[in-house]
């Protein structure tokens, strides 16, 4: 089991790994809502690539 907030903490100290780990954590979840807001699957898709580039640019802003 993931430890989301040490994870979070090596992301941030810029592990690939780490972050990767909370995209597979949370993918699947983020591409459900998406798909059901959009009712496409490829625009559902291009919205989560989206959604964690820019988490991953933001990563020095989290805060907790």
């Amino acid at each position: 089991m993931m430890d989301e907030a040490q994870t979070i903490k090596e992301a941030q100290q810029g592990s690939i790994a780490a972050f990767n780990q909370l995209v597979m954590a949370y993918q699947g979840t983020a591409y459900n809502v998406a798909y059901r807001v959009m009712g496409d699957g490829d625009a559902a898709a291009d919205a989560c690539q989206d959604a964690f580039l820019k988490a991953y640019k933001a990563l020095g802003q989290y805060r907790g």
